[in-house]
């Protein structure tokens, strides 16, 4: 049973390989993947916002309670074989301050970097300022 479920853009193949790589190292399956544009992740998550989970991960625990971004894989991190001093390094002040910085910025630019899954322009959604899709 999974101890977290992380509601993620499905559409980003840079959340998709980040979701493959904890994969990996969750053994135990205790995290478990949804793709916020599904529409079980809303009628399981109703506290979610679907909007905001397409800007930032958001990770929902076994209590319900919402992380999002950097905190979200603290949250990960404390799961998985390995990854607990990651988890700690992200809780303290300063740098969960930085992490989640960070996070803003590659969220905001991950689509930018995915140019091959964006030709047809379906990307410019999630760039501010990029020109709408040629029809």
């Amino acid at each position: 049973m999974p101890q977290l479920t992380v509601l993620y853009d499905g559409a980003c193949s840079l959340c998709r390989s980040s979701a493959a790589r904890v994969r990996r190292f969750d053994r135990r399956s205790l995290v478990e993947f949804l793709d916020a544009n599904d529409p079980e992740a809303q009628r399981r998550f109703p506290q979610v916002d679907r909007d905001a989970a397409l800007r930032w991960m958001q990770a929902v625990d076994s209590r319900g309670r919402v992380y999002s971004g950097a905190d979200a894989w603290a949250r990960i991190a404390m799961l998985l074989p390995g990854w607990k001093l990651l988890a700690w390094v992200l809780f303290l002040p300063g740098i969960r301050f930085v992490a989640q910085k960070f996070y803003a910025w590659v969220a905001r630019n991950r689509y930018r970097w995915n140019r091959e899954i964006c030709e047809d322009g379906s990307c410019t959604a999630h760039v501010p300022g990029a020109a709408p899709p040629r029809k």
